[in-house]
């Protein structure tokens, strides 16, 4: 099959998920990223931070572009829905957070949030809470009595785990505990990339074995060096897929950009993120946030193709969209 065909078959026809959309609730922004291709954006509602009303309002604003665009988006509850939103040309919107912070200390609203749509929500954002140990923290500790409710109450539900940002054995434990597959839905190899943020050997493959999925991101510090203002590229970011498939299979490796793309965002980003997470930046700024040649939905088609002249297309067909499906099939209710 030729170059041009090799890619309709594979990225036009076929699945095509980010499994980690950071950006504010945007029209602009869900058009484009409608236009690049992608069937299901997996959009951060809550960064973690937000209480259960602040965030309960997030939710709201998000409802609200659901609504006003009803010919251009889809909101996606089921497994079904994912093939609804392909045959219709709708941009598929998945509701997730990156922390467990809107839940205060009560479990019982894993059930309402996903009433209201949310499908994926982190167990902790890099600090520790009343669930789990964050990646950032020193002492390293393990998942809480009351997060172990929480992940028993999420696989009750049909709630994704996501254990992105959650310190190593904190992680692992929780993998433990569920009984469904979990994620990480936005990190890297630590082997290709020094960063707390990234995953060790013995956590990646710890998630493929119970049948979970690793979704690699493009934030330029958790691919490659950045400091002195390096900004990495695309090749680095393939090394990471390289690495990941090698160690965990093709069954288990997916794309959760990360992508930041709130131009306007960068008092916010240098506030808080550059700040307060110098360990995990290192060195990047808000200009390179993002690596050469994967810093725009845009771009997915042509990673898509750099893709295919490394892999064959089965291969290259569950990186891109098929492996997150089959997870969300397995946990979602």
């Amino acid at each position: 099959m030729g170059t041009n065909a090799a890619l309709s078959s594979v990225y036009r026809d076929g699945i095509v998920i980010d499994g980690s959309v950071s950006a504010p609730p945007s029209s602009d922004y869900a058009l484009q990223l409608r236009s690049s291709g992608l069937t299901v954006a997996n959009w951060t509602v809550s960064g973690g931070f937000e209480d259960t009303v602040s965030a309960l309002q997030r939710v709201n604003e998000f409802h609200w572009l659901l609504e006003q665009y009803p010919e251009e988006t889809l909101p996606i509850e089921r497994a079904d829905d994912i093939a609804r939103a392909k045959r219709s040309g709708r941009l598929g919107i998945m509701l997730a957070f990156q922390g467990a912070g809107p839940l205060g200390r009560n479990v019982h609203l894993v059930r309402t949030f996903y009433r209201l749509g949310v499908r994926m929500i982190g167990l902790t954002y890099n600090e520790s809470n009343s669930y789990a140990a964050g990646c950032l923290e020193p002492s390293n500790g393990g998942l809480t009595s009351l997060g172990i409710q929480l992940v028993r109450e999420m696989n009750r539900i049909g709630m994704i785990v996501d254990l992105t940002h959650v310190g190593e054995r904190s992680s692992l434990e929780a993998i433990e505990v569920s009984e469904k597959p979990v994620v990480f839905s936005h990190s890297n190899a630590a082997a290709r990339q020094a960063n707390p943020r990234n995953l060790t050997d013995r956590q990646m493959r710890a998630c493929a074995e119970r049948g979970g999925v690793i979704g690699l991101a493009v934030f330029s510090a958790f691919v490659g060096d950045t400091r002195d203002g390096r900004q990495p590229g695309l090749e680095e970011y393939l090394r990471h897929i390289d690495y990941t498939l090698n160690l965990v299979g093709p069954d288990h490796v997916a794309i959760g950009t990360d992508i930041f793309a709130d131009h306007t965002g960068g008092v916010w980003w240098h506030a808080v993120t550059g700040r307060l997470y110098p360990e995990v930046t290192q060195g990047m700024t808000f200009k390179t946030h993002n690596i050469r040649g994967f810093d725009h939905p845009s771009d997915f088609p042509s990673v898509a193709q750099q893709l295919l002249d490394r892999y064959d297309e089965a291969t290259v067909r569950k990186i891109i969209g098929e492996n997150w499906v089959r997870v969300f099939r397995q946990v979602w209710k």
